[in-house]
Order: structure tokens, then C-alpha cells, then sequence
């Protein structure tokens, strides 16, 4: 039977795209086939094993029915991604290998780590040199996806499994693009295969990094993904309120069957240790903030995946030298480096609140009967009598005297937080994608090579854009500027 909360994000988005349900999309994924395989001439190259089991991981997230063709030295990546799949999936069975090319035409995809393009299959071919991230199509205009040696660089290789994956997610739901370019994390520029500066190697010694990382969510997991791989250690104070359930095994590339209601904060903790150490804080955004008034102050760089426009302006507000803003939506990943020293746009004006998104004390009150002025203004006061007689009685029950309200609200967030039958559609290679961005973004920042952006990519015309914008002298930010610049 389908696990239809497990697809829910990605049957979303694949039946606003199809002429289905959101059912009739998940049991499509249960019946496609997938091929993901690495050229011999590629089996000794540490890029092209990143990219295929990234690519195994966002592909199994969708759809179980995965096979591989694998070179005869790459038998620790078989039994990494049989481990994957028994991660992913109840009672996997072993990924089935495929030895002869005669099996090719039973698949409804083919995703290629190397060179080669076959045509008159559903072929996709990706791999990467450095900074740089390759994609090709069987229906695009070469014969072959150039390659060139280059030093290790899980950036660009990380990026070359989310562009081949969405190009696997186009075909199986038989909208396979007609595709054929690359696109350089260093610049965030595309261009034509071959033509772009692979860029320099990574530092050869590790940068230190201390940073809050606020949400831990899908871009999140993807930007803690590629960070794991590069030459970085330090401290994080990781702040997210939920904990971790069964519909974000779609999306979320960290995601386990073991680690469900796990909080999201620990998990990334978990996954980042020991080279970075990673304090969780299982909380509101806005209560973390409290920690500022005494033990915690604001650190030169914050990294953020947050998908509530209000709680993104608060981040901003606190005008780090640096904020590297991580997002997606849809098909559409979008990153926002803001710069506190110079005039790059920053989020309040980036971003325009919905009309429908409420603050976090209000949809508190409405989860828990407390008065949303109470949890604003005094949540580190405990629960009084008064608070339980001036709630709905439905909410009485969870109410307790002497409870702190700071408590209970982590309770609500973490424990009993429901289903959102509103949620937002979302797959794995757009909320990677962004993570693996904001990743690559914060290496240049600890290499040195950092700017000001706004960046977006759209996975429907796989072409992205930089923004050139500005802040007036109106916005606030220009305050953050002046104290950064004294």
C-alpha cells in the first residue's frame, strides 16, 4: 500500500504539474522504475560517488523502485545505499543491481554519473569539476557531457545530483526536458556544458565557523548534506521548534525512520558532530532570542532555512555582518546573502509578509488557549489560574498552574503540533538545491569570496537569475549599516 503522508510534499507538487490527485500522484511514484549509475571511467572519481548517493538519497524519497549499475570498486556505495533505502523505507528490500545494458529499456528513468548521453531513452546524464555542476538530457543538442578533473568539491557535486534528480522527477511524471548546460556555485552564473570556470580547490585546512543556524528544516538538511563534506569545523547554536515526523522523509535529505519525532535541532547535531559542534535549541525563534539578554550574543555570520516570512524579518532585525537566507517554495529555490556593511537588499524588503500568516504568539494562542499576549510579553512566567479560566475549556485540560509558559509552548511545538492538511508542495532536489547553495555560500564566506545576492533558480526552466538590488536609505537596515561600519 502507498504511504501517502511519506510522498505527500513531493504528490503535491507532482499533481499541481499533472492531471492527477495528489493519491494518483503517490501510487505513480510506487510504480516507476529509476536507474541510477555511474560510468567505469568515472568509479575512482570522490565527486561522482557523492553525486550518486546524493542523487539515491533524494530519488528514494519519491519513489522505492531504484536500481543501480555501479562499477566494480564502488561496493561501499551498494551497501550505502541498501543502508539508505532500509532508512527511507519500511521493509526495503536490497536495491536490485543491474548488470547488463539490455535492462535499460525498462526503466522510466535513467540517471548517468559521467559522459555518456544515450539516445532514445528517458537518459540523464550529470557530474561536476570543482565549483562547477553539469546536467544533459537525451533530448538535449550534445553527444556527450564534457568533463575535466578537478579537486574534490562536494559543492558542486552535491549540486549536480539535485539538478539530475529534478530532471528524473520531470520524466517519471512524462515531462522530460529538452536540457543541456551547467552552472558554477562560485559566480551562481549557467552556461553552456564546458564553458565555465571550474574555480579554485577548497582550502586544504579546515575554516572555523561559528554561526547560529536558524531552522532546521528541508533547505536546512540539505546545507548541513554538503557542509558535513566540506573543510569546516566550529560551533552552532541550532535553533527549529519541531521535531522531526513522517511527511518530511519526502523532502528532508537527513530525514530516518529512526529519527522520527526526534527533535529537528538534534538531528542536525547528530549529523554535524564532531567537527562542528552543534547546540540544540528545541524552541521558538523568539524565545532563543531571550538568551541574547544574557549569555548569547549575535555572531558575525547567521544561516537560516525558515519558511515563515515574519519569523525571517526578526532574524534580520538582529543585522548579523552576515545572513545567508535559504528558501524554497515549489520549483523555485531562492537564496539572500545580506551584507550589514554595504546597501544589498535585505529580507524586510526582500520579502512581503502573506496576507494570511500570522506572528508566533498568535498562532500559539490559538494551539494552546493561552492569551497571546501573555506568551508575547511574559513567557518565562508560569501558567496562573487566571490564564486556565480565560481559556477555551477545549484547551483546559493541557493547561497546568505553575507550568512555565515557555514550557508548554516547546511541548505544543515539539509533542502535539498536528497534521497541516495546508501544507506547502515540496521535493527533495529544490530544498536540497537551496541548502547546497547556502552551503557553497558559506564557504565563500570562510574562504573569503562572499558577496551580497539575491539569487533564484527555477527547476521548471532550470535557468536561475541574480538579482541586483538595493535598500534605500529609509529601510532599517540602514542602522545594522551604520553600527557596522563604525
Amino acid at each position: 500500500m502507498t504511504d501517502y503522508i511519506q510522498f505527500s510534499r513531493p504528490a503535491r507538487l507532482a499533481a499541481d504539474l499533472g492531471n492527477w490527485t495528489e493519491e494518483q500522484a503517490a501510487q505513480l511514484f510506487t510504480e516507476k522504475r529509476i536507474l541510477v549509475r555511474v560510468e567505469e571511467e568515472f568509479a575512482m572519481v570522490p565527486d561522482a560517488r557523492e553525486t550518486c548517493l546524493f542523487a539515491v538519497n533524494q530519488v528514494l524519497r519519491f519513489c522505492p523502485n531504484v536500481a543501480l549499475q555501479l562499477p566494480p570498486p564502488l561496493v561501499q556505495l551498494a551497501e550505502d545505499t541498501n543502508e539508505l533505502n532500509r532508512e527511507v523505507h519500511d521493509n526495503a528490500k536490497p536495491i536490485r543491481r543491474v548488470v547488463s545494458e539490455d535492462e535499460f529499456a525498462n526503466f522510466d528513468a535513467i540517471l548517468n554519473i559521467g559522459s555518456r548521453i544515450v539516445r532514445g531513452l528517458p537518459w540523464i546524464t550529470v557530474n561536476s569539476s570543482g565549483w562547477v555542476a553539469r546536467a544533459a538530457t537525451a533530448r538535449g543538442n550534445i553527444d556527450r557531457l564534457p568533463w575535466m578533473a578537478a579537486s574534490t568539491n562536494p559543492c558542486g557535486a552535491h549540486a549536480a545530483a539535485c539538478l539530475g534528480v529534478g530532471l528524473v522527477f520531470f520524466t517519471i511524471i512524462g515531462q522530460q526536458l529538452e536540457l543541456a548546460g551547467e552552472f558554477s556555485l562560485l559566480t551562481l552564473t549557467d552556461g553552456v556544458p564546458g564553458a565555465l570556470d571550474i574555480g579554485p580547490p577548497l582550502p586544504q585546512h579546515s575554516s572555523d565557523l561559528n554561526a547560529f543556524l536558524i531552522g532546521c528544516g528541508a533547505v536546512t538538511n540539505g546545507w548541513a548534506y554538503t557542509v558535513k563534506q566540506l573543510p569546516i569545523r566550529g560551533a552552532i547554536q541550532a535553533v527549529d521548534r519541531q521535531s522531526l515526523r513522517v511527511e518530511n522523509l519526502g523532502p528532508y535529505v537527513l530525514a530516518k525512520r529512526s529519527l522520527l519525532e526526534r527533535p529537528k535541532a538534534a538531528v542536525i547535531e547528530d549529523y554535524l558532530a564532531p567537527a562542528i559542534k552543534v547546540t540544540p535549541r528545541p524552541e521558538e525563534w523568539e524565545l532563543f532570542k531571550i538568551r541574547l539578554r544574557h549569555s548569547l550574543s549575535v555572531p558575525a555570520i547567521i544561516v537560516s532555512g525558515l519558511d515563515n516570512v515574519l519569523t525571517r524579518h526578526s532574524v534580520q532585525r538582529l543585522w548579523p555582518k552576515t545572513l545567508i537566507d535559504m528558501a524554497a517554495g515549489g520549483l523555485t529555490s531562492q537564496i539572500v546573502v545580506k551584507d550589514s556593511t554595504n546597501e544589498s537588499i535585505c529580507l524586510l524588503r526582500a520579502l512581503e509578509p502573506p496576507r494570511h500568516e500570522v506572528d508566533w504568539a498568535e498562532r500559539l494562542a490559538q494551539q494552546t488557549g493561552l492569551s497571546a499576549e501573555r506568551i508575547r510579553q511574559d513567557p518565562t512566567s508560569e501558567i496562573t489560574k487566571t490564564d486556565i479560566d480565560a481559556a477555551d475549556p477545549r484547551f483546559r485540560p493541557g493547561l497546568a498552574r505553575g507550568t512555565l509558559i515557555c514550557g508548554r509552548v516547546t511541548e505544543q511545538n515539539l509533542r502535539m503540533e498536528g497534521h497541516d492538511p495546508y501544507f506547502a508542495p515540496a521535493v527533495p532536489f529544490v530544498t536540497a538545491f537551496s541548502g547546497v547553495v547556502g552551503a557553497a555560500e558559506t564557504m565563500k564566506y570562510l574562504m573569503g569570496y562572499s558577496r551580497a545576492l539575491h539569487y533564484q533558480r527555477n527547476f521548471l526552466s532550470y535557468r536561475g537569475r541574480v538579482l541586483q538590488m538595493k535598500c534605500d536609505s529609509t529601510c532599517e537596515c540602514q542602522v545594522g549599516r551604520a553600527v557596522h561600519q563604525l
